[in-house]
């Protein structure tokens, strides 16, 4: 009770913050539903019932029954959706119409929408009255659940006025009437209410009874809505003041579950709200942050701002103590807004009440014309020293407030002058970083060029290989032809002519796969020079297909030159749908080359690890033509990448290769290379099992 008494004192005097700290901004409640994010756009209808309602009003007797309860229900539709405007458009209608047709409940019922609506954006100096409307005609009408009904509303209007005397006295009243009546959500609501006044009245020990009989009534009628949400609510806020914190905890969080999967924003930012508050009384300010911070975005964003001051002073305090003196005046600065507003109500609802007193003295017949006079001169001195008293208290709000504006102020001074000393050190460091950038971008230029030439290496070996075949068929024909030729000098000695034209058209034939496999072996010179020279990054017309499948063989030779034992089963999937994209072969050519042999790598590392005798290598390459992409799969069922470093695998110089097999460019060069193309190069992997990288190019021509 002591700390709650300090809070409250704070309440008075204590300004508070409203901008967020970076670090706090970024924690995300993991109970948090995705329905509060997109609050704004929340409503307790689809439009399809909406529609049914006009319709209603159209098809009913102008002055009718049906149309008040069409009004009624188009009126709640509104509330539901924050339209206040239109709220009250309809609310007029029904209570015009009720009015002419003499129907007191449909006319009460009218007040008590009013009087929730006024409520819901804490405007209870207009929301009290219409409450008392709907009470007088309620009672005229001998309605007792009615009546009870609008107790309850004045009990909360009252506790929310922070008039907790007279919230109690008609929370009684309701219990009293339905005591006797099947009717748990109402009675347990009443004793809720009780409890909640008796809370703030510093009457904690007498709440928790009243709070755990409303819980108990509606577990016996098996009620678990948001009247049950709101008992538990309640009950955590005593089991709060009586620092029973882990019970507390738990009704809170309860509720917090049960006000999520219902999609109540003001249950689910009230529980919010006083979660934070426990691990605020419990000094664990850091904890309390997200949860005060959200419970403020739930709140400002919902239009239900009754509890948002109270969020706003929590808020400031904990920031205070974490020496955050900047977000705290922000928070400081909302908060006195908040709570200026809110005493501002207060005056304007005690003129309403002083006034009203004024005008029913006035008509008392029975008292004379002098008592009346005094009467009228007491209530107006009361009046001016209620306002007097209320404006003093508002100065000596103002005092602290700007006493501790300036306490801050000086303290953000200190703070400036700090962070100038700090700037001048890092100024100091950039220079010094500066060199040893530029000293980096130098090794790095030389590792680029390193991991090129590796490249232009493991192109060699494939194209040494592709070349050997032709010149060994050059080769091979050649020695027949000679020996063909010494054959038909004999034969032509002979004067055999048939045989001279056998061997004759042996010649040509042999001739003709010379010449063959000639210009198959000066394509592929061609290619050699082609691949090796200078990149000019101009773009032009590439087969997807034949680039994947010609650099695939190019690199499975390269590694059989340097390793005879090494095989694999190569399997490839070319979509034939695929026509030429646009763009610079070179550069292609160096990204599918190094997927191509870091999966050549990954199977012939699990060849030699694995203890598995059936393991078979096999790496695959496939094409696949989709509506705006072309997608290259490089797949291999090799030892797979670990989680904890598939992130870094793009990062320049990162490589799990051993010193001197690799410089941790290849995939980095790789990334940079396709996305200057628009494409994407993405990664899946299980470790164990294989890999497959994912090459996507937009597919114009």
């Amino acid at each position: 009770m002591k700390y709650y008494l300090i809070l409250c004192a704070l309440a008075l005097f204590v300004p508070n913050i409203v901008a967020q700290n970076t670090q706090e901004e970024s924690v995300v409640l993991d109970s948090l539903p995705s329905w509060v994010k997109n609050i704004n756009g929340n409503t307790i209808d689809s439009t399809a019932i909406r529609k049914r309602m006009f319709e209603a009003v159209r098809t009913s007797e102008a002055k009718s029954v049906e149309r008040i309860q069409a009004y009624l229900e188009l009126a709640e539709w509104h509330q539901g959706a924050k339209t206040i405007d239109s709220t009250l458009f309809y609310l007029n209608k029904s209570e015009a119409l009720s009015k002419q047709l003499n129907n007191k409940r449909l006319e009460a019922r009218t007040y008590l929408l009013y009087e929730d609506s006024y409520k819901a954006r804490a405007q209870y100096n207009k929301a009290e009255p219409y409450a008392l409307k709907a009470l007088q005609l309620y009672e005229a009408e001998e309605d007792v659940l009615g009546t009870a009904e609008a107790y309850l509303r004045l009990s909360d209007l009252f506790y929310y006025q922070d008039v907790y005397d007279k919230g109690m006295e008609y929370a009684r009243n309701a219990i009293q009437l339905l005591e006797d009546k099947n009717e748990p959500r109402t009675l347990a609501k009443a004793y809720r209410y009780l409890a909640n006044n008796q809370l703030f009245n510093e009457e904690p020990e007498a709440a928790l009874p009243n709070a755990e009989k409303a819980v108990a009534i509606l577990i016996d009628a098996n009620i678990s809505d948001i009247d049950f949400i709101s008992s538990r609510n309640t009950r955590g806020n005593i089991y709060k003041y009586l620092e029973r914190f882990n019970d507390a905890m738990i009704d809170y969080k309860a509720s917090l579950t049960a006000a999520g999967e219902i999609n109540n924003s003001g249950m689910y930012s009230a529980a919010l709200g006083n979660i934070g508050h426990v691990h605020l009384m419990q000094e664990e300010y850091r904890s309390a942050l997200p949860y005060l911070l959200q419970a403020i975005d739930i709140m400002k964003a919902s239009g239900n701002t009754k509890n948002l001051w109270e969020n706003y002073m929590h808020t400031s305090i904990a920031y205070e103590m974490l020496e955050d003196y900047k977000k705290s005046l922000e928070y400081d600065i909302l908060y006195t807004r908040e709570r200026e507003a809110y005493n501002q109500s207060i005056i304007k609802r005690l003129q309403s009440e002083l006034q009203i007193k004024y005008e029913t003295d006035k008509k008392e017949a029975t008292i004379s014309e002098q008592q009346e006079r005094i009467d009228r001169q007491r209530k107006i001195q009361f009046l001016y020293i209620g306002i007097g008293i209320l404006l003093a208290g508002l100065l000596l709000f103002m005092f602290f407030s700007l006493r501790n504006i300036r306490r801050k102020r000086q303290a953000l001074a200190k703070l400036n002058r700090e962070l100038d000393e700090k700037r001048k050190t890092v100024e100091e460091t950039n220079k010094a970083l500066s060199k040893s950038i530029t000293d980096l971008k130098a090794a790095q230029a030389q590792l680029i060029q390193s991991e090129k030439m590796a490249s232009l290496g493991e192109l060699t070996a494939g194209i040494a290989h592709e070349i050997q075949n032709p010149l060994n068929f050059v080769n091979n024909f050649s020695e027949v032809n000679t020996e063909l030729i010494e054959e038909l000098k004999e034969e032509i000695a002979k004067g055999d002519s048939e045989e001279i034209n056998a061997l004759i058209s042996d010649i040509d034939t042999n001739l003709q796969k010379i010449l063959h496999h000639g210009q198959r072996a000066e394509g592929i010179v061609k290619g050699m020079l082609q691949h090796s020279r200078t990149n000019t990054g101009e773009r032009e017309a590439v087969n997807i297909n034949k680039l994947a499948d010609e650099y695939l063989r190019l690199s499975y030779h390269g590694l059989r030159a340097k390793d005879k034992s090494f095989n694999v089963n190569l399997v490839t999937d070319y979509d034939e749908k695929i026509d030429t994209i646009q763009a610079v072969p070179q550069d292609l050519g160096r990204v599918v080359l190094n997927l191509v042999t870091n999966a050549f790598y990954a199977v012939r590392e699990q060849t030699r690890t694995t203890a598995d005798k059936n393991y078979k290598p096999e790496v695959s390459v496939r094409t696949k033509k989709l509506e705006n992409w072309i997608r290259i799969e490089v797949t291999d069922n090799g030892n797979g990448i670990p989680k904890k470093i598939i992130d870094k695998i793009f990062q320049p110089f990162y490589t799990t290769k051993p010193t001197g097999e690799g410089t941790g460019l290849g995939l980095s060069l790789s990334y940079d290379i396709v996305t200057a193309h628009g494409g994407e190069l993405t990664v899946v992997s299980k470790e164990g099992q294989g890999t497959t990288f994912t090459l996507a190019l937009p597919a114009t021509k």
